[in-house]
């Protein structure tokens, strides 16, 4: 009707799009027309020249009582029933409905399926098919949230919670924790991909991923687990900073922690970093900076990935899925440079959303909400006030100025890969994010 909610996924999307009209309308109506009456009466009956004026003995009229009650109660009723229509529906699961479980955790998911396929990050379903979630967390509260299917369920952990839906439309689509859960509850985001159903079976049978991992020797076997679980985004091979510290030459290194004490990098001290990454925080680089891999790598995966670190000597070549194409001039002719700036901020290719959050909150960089105008204390004791010329020198030059609080853990690798026009449409962007 107002298309408030954007896209329906889902079968019943329509009737929770319908039910929210109604309210909406309901609501804009009466609040119009009560703050309006009132208004028109305080002007009308308003004291003039100094004087009180009497007002008129009005008797009641039991006829227009009698609508005003029944009207709104016939109302609220009807509101209640596509309320508890839509309810239904939403906590109905049908019979045959495919189920997957969903164990939510700091701060990502992870969803297993009937044939013992798993995957992080990624639900991946048929369309035209009732898909019931059956979820847990393993800490702490969380909520899992599909917009485009209407669809919200809290994440407890110690209990078993559902929700279910039924896709109508194949594609990708956002999925979001919407209970707070921590530093980096921003984050803690998914991507449900609707397939069609001949697609989808090839999937759910396809276990070469796992089969050519299992045939490779432990040093190729972490190899390629340092690009498909995300390594590659905060840690270099070739000594270059990152979010976090650089592979090359790991194995063996001395150093500083965060609290003072002294650390050797060996297979001990890699596998609590890579399970419990907050334990020991190297001296120079943010606490949060890591979530926990717990329940998402095998031994034999942490096995292979410390293997390849013994062989990282800057010697490697590694494969990275090349970027998205970067959009047409005239896939973005209608945008506005902040639309514009938002695509750029939230492109993987460029992994700003990956250190900065939109919301405030703390992560391995400022957050860009409010950031534009605000002073900011550097870590040589100078300060700065947050324009354009200074967003575009920490983009190109990001070690030039480091905010007090944080480490110079951002890449520079921004200088040639964006361009002056994107830079500005990222400020433009900043500026809105109040």
């Amino acid at each position: 009707m107002l298309g408030l909610l954007g896209e329906q996924g889902s079968d019943f999307a329509h009737k929770v799009d319908f039910a929210h009209d109604v309210v909406t309308i309901i609501s804009v109506i009466c609040t119009v027309a009560i703050v309006g009456v009132m208004l028109y009466f305080a002007i009308i009956y308003r004291q003039r020249d100094g004087k009180d004026h009497d007002t008129p003995r009005i008797e009641g009229d039991n006829t227009l009582e009698v609508i005003w009650t029944v009207f709104p109660t016939l109302v609220c009723i009807w509101v209640a029933w596509l309320g508890y229509d839509s309810f239904v529906d939403l906590r109905t699961p049908p019979a045959n409905s495919m189920e997957i479980n969903v164990t939510g955790r700091k701060w990502a998911w992870d969803f297993t399926y009937k044939n013992g396929k798993r995957t992080t990050g990624e639900l991946v379903v048929p369309v035209d098919e009732p898909v019931k979630l059956v979820m847990t967390a393993k800490d702490v509260l969380h909520s899992f949230f599909v917009p485009v299917m209407r669809t919200k369920a809290d994440v407890i952990p110690g209990r078993y919670t559902f929700e279910w839906f039924r896709p109508i439309k194949t594609g990708d689509f956002q999925v979001f924790c919407t209970e707070y859960c921590g530093n980096e509850h921003s984050r803690m985001m998914a991507r449900l991909k609707v397939l069609p159903k001949a697609e989808f079976e090839r999937w759910l049978a396809d276990d070469s991923e796992a089969k050519k991992l299992a045939s490779l020797k432990p040093s190729d076997r972490g190899k390629e687990l340092y690009v498909s679980k995300q390594c590659v985004t905060c840690h270099s091979l070739d000594g270059t900073p990152r979010v976090g510290p650089t592979w090359l030459k790991i194995f063996g290194r001395e150093g500083k922690l965060a609290d003072g004490t002294t650390y050797k990098v060996d297979e001990n001290y890699i596998r609590e970093s890579i399970l419990q990454p907050q334990a020991k925080v190297v001296q120079g680089y943010p606490a949060m900076g890591m979530p926990s891999y717990q329940g998402q790598l095998s031994d034999d995966d942490i096995t292979g990935l410390i293997e390849f670190m013994k062989t990282v000597d800057g010697t490697q070549k590694v494969e990275v899925a090349p970027a998205l194409p970067k959009k047409s001039a005239a896939s973005t002719a209608g945008m506005t440079p902040a639309e514009r700036g938002k695509a750029l901020v939230n492109d993987s290719g460029n992994l700003c959303a990956t250190c900065h959050s939109i919301d405030g909150s703390a992560m391995v960089g400022p957050s860009f909400k409010g950031l534009y105008g605000r002073k900011e204390k550097l870590s040589d004791g100078s300060e700065v006030t947050v324009d354009d010329a200074y967003i575009k020198e920490s983009i190109y030059k990001p070690a030039a100025k480091i905010v007090q609080g944080y480490g110079p853990v951002m890449p520079a690798m921004y200088e040639g890969k964006l361009s002056d026009s994107d830079v500005a449409d990222i400020i433009e962007y900043i500026k809105t994010l109040k």
